[in-house]
């Protein structure tokens, strides 16, 4: 059984892997209310006063039992249809497929190395970090979907107007999760940059409060056809060879660009962090 972390004043969650659950990922069922969102999700410590203590070895998995809804206008579920393509509504967590018959939620907080991982589109999930465009391609093309290229990305995040921002062409404080006031690197390590890629790929990073929020949480940051979250929350992959991720995360969306037109094309398809995330896109 994996490590849980916990806070002071929480009472202990212990986890266990039910493969009874997975009947709830593989078909479609009607949209939950917001209220239903586990409680236990985003972000694990609920507040900054509450005390964190997490290291390498947790392992949280707070996207046991969430599901795809079903898709609309032709595409697969979790997916809306924009011009002439399907993306993903929410950004991706993973299944652990290892198993094919019994896949089982992947850690968001943790790089899936070499274990057989499928993306997934789902409400209230923590969206998948640390994770590399290569493994990214990998989990969408598991899912029968691959990764956006770089236009599909920027038409799903700029709607039909092209829009500077998701909701329009004037930023809007509050609006998504873009603005956290410190470096989460920084307040875990206490220790100002440069950091090592161990410390920019540790698990506990996104698992401090006020960082990766959940999918769909912030109601208001989604683009006209309907995808969430295209504006900060996490960095998103995009099918560039050369390696490409956009929408900026929750700690910036004005250094590389503003809102939708933010990009980063420092790195290869290998890296990852714990800012990069993806989602998938698909044809009809």
């Amino acid at each position: 059984m994996p490590v849980e972390c916990r806070g002071t004043g929480r009472l202990p969650r212990l986890r266990t892997r039910v493969f009874c659950l997975v009947a709830i990922w593989l078909a479609p069922i009607p949209a939950l209310a917001a209220s239903t969102a586990p409680a236990y999700v985003d972000p694990v410590y609920r507040d900054a006063f509450e005390a964190f203590a997490c290291t390498a070895g947790d392992d949280p998995h707070p996207n046991e039992g969430l599901f795809e809804e079903p898709g609309v206008g032709g595409c697969a579920d979790g997916m809306v249809p924009v011009a002439s393509f399907c993306i993903d509504r929410y950004e991706a967590a993973l299944l652990d497929v290892t198993i094919p018959a019994a896949p089982v939620a992947w850690s968001p907080y943790r790089n899936p190395g070499t274990t057989a991982v499928r993306a997934v589109s789902a409400r209230f999930a923590i969206p998948q970090g640390t994770i590399s465009g290569d493994q990214a391609a990998a989990a969408c093309q598991a899912a029968g979907k691959r990764l956006c290229s770089n236009s599909e990305w920027l038409r799903a995040c700029q709607g039909p107007d092209m829009l500077t921002f998701p909701y329009g062409n004037t930023r809007l404080p509050g609006v998504c999760n873009d603005a956290r006031s410190t470096h989460p690197v920084a307040d875990y390590f206490g220790t100002p940059g440069p950091w090592t890629p161990e410390q920019l790929q540790h698990p506990c990073i996104n698992q401090q409060w006020n960082t990766v929020d959940r999918a769909g949480a912030n109601a208001q940051c989604v683009s006209a056809e309907g995808p969430y979250d295209m504006m900060g929350n996490l960095n998103e992959w995009t099918s560039d060879p050369a390696g490409t991720y956009r929408g900026g995360f929750y700690l910036d969306t004005q250094i590389n660009g503003n809102g939708c037109l933010y990009l980063t094309t420092a790195h290869d398809t290998e890296y990852f962090d714990y800012s990069t995330g993806f989602r998938c896109c698909a044809d009809p």
